[in-house]
């Protein structure tokens, strides 16, 4: 499974690179996201007002994949989890996690009995349609499926170590305009607010043996999270990727043809 990829490289103290799907759920985008060298790919269910059955067939595909498919879902609630599960997630972005009993609530959505609710149906897209004994795919399933509860709030950072105490969580994640929101300077990622809300994500997450991870929007906070021990990095999303790439490419071009007075 590409999540076992995952955890040996977060257990090795390295990085663990993907990207964000908000805009291009195309069929093949996870598998140019691998192509591209990244770990994983997420995509969003939150800020985008897609369904399942939007990203059913991106999902197909990338699970083929050498890399780890994750879904952001809307909310916290148990058929959004175990849907985006079924459908061929292998691993959960839950966004606003503001508690160690809330996150304990989700991880049991997640993990079949004895660890947790989630109903079987085998055969179908998350087991890749194979057939097989039932027990061990729920075992094998209990093991590799990804839980990143995001960290948003100040309350978040406050209950920052006590969630990554929960058995079954995985990544400590932040988002970081929520964040920055919530504390006072939306998109200033610069401020002492956030970087000690930044120092004490990452010194939780360690303290638990578990990862942090953030959605990055330039070097800069990509440097700094990295320096507080950030392991689990999103370089943006689909979106931003191709509009700075295309802006790029297109003023470089420009300046190769003549000069044209206004």
């Amino acid at each position: 499974m590409t999540t076992e990829n995952l955890r040996r490289t977060l257990k090795s103290g390295g990085l663990s690179l993907g990207t964000f799907v908000l805009e291009f759920a195309s069929e093949g985008i996870g598998a140019l996201t691998a192509r591209a060298g990244a770990d994983w790919v997420l995509y969003d269910l939150e800020h985008t007002g897609w369904s399942l059955d939007r990203i059913r067939p991106a999902l197909a595909v990338s699970r083929r994949e050498e890399i780890a498919s994750f879904v952001r879902v809307i909310g916290p609630h148990q058929h959004l989890v175990t849907g985006a599960l079924d459908a061929g997630a292998e691993g959960i972005m839950m966004p606003y996690v503001e508690s160690a009993a809330q996150a304990a609530t989700i991880v049991s959505w997640m993990k079949y009995p004895p660890q947790g609710v989630r109903g079987s149906a085998m055969g179908i897209a998350h087991d890749l349609y194979t057939g097989g004994a039932p027990g061990p795919k729920q075992e094998a399933a209990n093991a590799f499926t990804v839980f990143l509860p995001q960290i948003e709030t100040p309350g978040a950072v406050e209950q920052a170590a006590e969630i990554a105490a929960v058995d079954g969580v995985d990544v400590l994640f932040v988002g970081p305009m929520d964040l920055s929101t919530n504390l006072g300077a939306p998109g200033d990622f610069t401020t002492s607010e956030f970087t000690d809300a930044l120092t004490r994500v990452g010194e939780a997450a360690r303290g638990a043996g578990k990862a942090a991870g953030i959605f990055s929007v330039n070097d800069d906070l990509t440097r700094r999270a990295i320096d507080a021990g950030f392991q689990v990095i999103s370089h943006t999303a689909d979106f931003a990727i191709y509009q700075s790439a295309l802006a790029s490419k297109v003023r470089e071009i420009r300046s190769w043809g003549p000069a044209i007075e206004s």
